[in-house]
């Protein structure tokens, strides 16, 4: 028998045949004994996609509760091959997210093409991420954020007349929809300098693509396990898939924009201002001389990078969080009405909402800490591993995954006890039992959290004080029993059915 018919042969190409197979399952399975070999209990994973199979069809929140009760505070998934810990565990958390930060400095990377996306606080990793930080984080100061605040403050005594007009007819709203257009006005002016002239109107452009930016088909589908199951392929299909062309406009705004204000020696006081002077004058030492960082083609990338996610960040979550302020508040009257009561005596003092009026309104805090708990805007938060570690016989590689379910943490009875109940008085100092501070999640942890976290608590106080004070919500015959999330693999959690009534008072 010559080479060619030995190689062609059926018994050859039957064992060639198999070998292929058995390689091809192997590469898809090779990292699924991680988690099994150290103990850690977890679903079974599929070859190739681990765990991340059905994800999309799933609501996110309820998922990741059920996946606790059913294995325990901490276990083990797999996104595509890649072993990821899920954890509730406030121990855990506290290392790996506080103690041992230089261990799990990075978000998870997701290798995109454009440079705008490469540049994000939320992105980038190791030192480029320290310096960009460190550099940014002047930005949101006591000082800049009260500056910002009086342009928040006009952005919410807009509201009551439109309120007034909703109250005076329909009696009811949609509650998302409303604070949308209220979060991108006041994104819009303290961002970018820009008044937006009618937001609710359903054919406005910058609604429309920022709607569009929040809401990608490729999260209700199976393409979200791309960038989980075959992350290489992510830079190549990313634009196509997860960035719809919505995000032109708003990158395109963003460019001209910085360019306009280069050549301008008018003062707006907003973030690409503040933003543009702080990255400037963020040095470095060479040879014993303090020089710049980066140059000014550099210094406008980053800051047409950190606008865009400063859109993207402080629109939806923030919205999010007074629709579901709303319906808790619709929901549970006694807490209204004590909120009202103090609303008015603080009025009373300071003669307006303002900076000064919330800066010592602990009643206001307790509030919205609990619309933060018990519907966290981010549903799930991740660090990835740097430096393998190992914390009580679980061991966490280089490049693995730590992740955890804010909802799932925030609605855990070892933490929260009666969790289904609004109650903001478990955040007053003299509440009995005080949540543990590793077990509140709703802007991140540690060094890396969200760095607009004040100025986003401004925005919330200032926005709810002003409603509250002018309005009542009330449940009606639209109004759910509780609050209802979005299917899909969200990053946000988006509520359904948010219509509350409303009156003047």
């Amino acid at each position: 028998m010559d080479v060619v018919s030995l190689l062609f042969s059926p018994a050859t190409l039957t064992a060639t045949a198999i070998s292929s197979l058995y390689f091809l399952y192997w590469y898809g399975t090779s990292t699924f004994n991680y988690f099994r070999d150290q103990g850690i209990p977890g679903p079974k994973p599929l070859p190739y996609v681990g765990n991340i199979w059905g994800l999309w069809k799933e609501n996110l929140p309820e998922y990741d509760k059920k996946m606790v009760q059913k294995y325990g505070k901490t276990f083990g998934v797999f996104d595509g091959t890649l072993p990821n810990l899920f954890t509730i565990d406030a121990d855990l958390i506290k290392s790996v997210f506080v103690k041992d930060f230089d261990h799990f400095v990075n978000r998870r990377d997701f290798t995109v093409k454009r440079k705008i996306f490469r540049k994000m606080l939320s992105i980038i990793q190791n030192k480029e991420w320290k310096d960009i930080r460190s550099s940014v984080t002047p930005v949101f100061t006591t000082g800049k954020i009260k500056q910002m605040s009086v342009m928040i403050t006009e952005c919410a005594n807009q509201l009551v007349p439109k309120f007034r007009k909703i109250a005076e007819s329909e009696g009811k709203f949609d509650a998302k929809l409303h604070f949308s257009a209220f979060t991108v006005d006041v994104i819009a002016r303290c961002a970018f300098g820009m008044t937006i002239d009618n937001l609710n109107a359903k054919d406005n452009e910058f609604m429309t693509r920022a709607k569009a930016v929040f809401s990608p088909p490729a999260n209700k589908s199976p393409l979200i396990m791309i960038p989980f199951t075959f992350p290489k392929l992510m830079a190549t299909f990313a634009d196509r898939i997860f960035f719809p062309k919505d995000f032109d406009f708003f990158t395109d705004m963003l460019t001209d924009l910085v360019q306009q204000r280069s050549n301008s020696t008018e003062k707006y006081h907003d973030f690409v201002e503040v933003a543009t002077s702080a990255i400037m004058d963020y040095t470095k030492t060479v040879d014993g001389k303090e020089v710049p960082v980066w140059d000014r083609e550099e210094v406008d990338e980053i800051v047409i990078s950190q606008s865009l996610l400063f859109l993207l960040a402080g629109f939806d979550t923030t919205a999010t969080t007074l629709t579901n302020s709303a319906f808790l508040l619709a929901r549970n009257p006694d807490v209204q009405d004590r909120l009202y009561k103090e609303i008015i005596e603080k009025h009373k003092q300071f003669g307006e909402v303002n900076h000064e009026m919330i800066l010592d309104f602990p009643y206001v805090d307790h509030v919205i800490h609990e619309v933060l708990r018990m519907c966290p805007p981010v549903i799930r938060v991740e660090r990835a591993c740097n430096k393998e570690v190992t914390y009580n016989g679980i061991h966490i590689q280089k490049g693995m995954v730590v992740t955890v379910s804010a909802f799932a943490l925030h609605y855990n009875e070892e933490y929260y006890p009666d969790p289904y109940r609004f109650n903001p008085d478990r955040w007053a100092p003299n509440s009995e039992i005080k949540p543990n501070p590793y077990v509140f999640m709703p802007f991140g942890m540690g060094p890396r959290n969200c760095v607009g976290m004040r100025f986003a608590m401004e925005e919330l106080k200032i926005a709810l004080c002003t409603i509250v004070k002018n309005f009542r919500f009330f449940p009606v015959a639209e109004t759910p029993e509780t609050m209802q999330y979005e299917d899909g693999f969200l990053g946000v959690a988006q509520p359904v059915g948010a219509t509350v009534g409303i009156e003047s008072r």
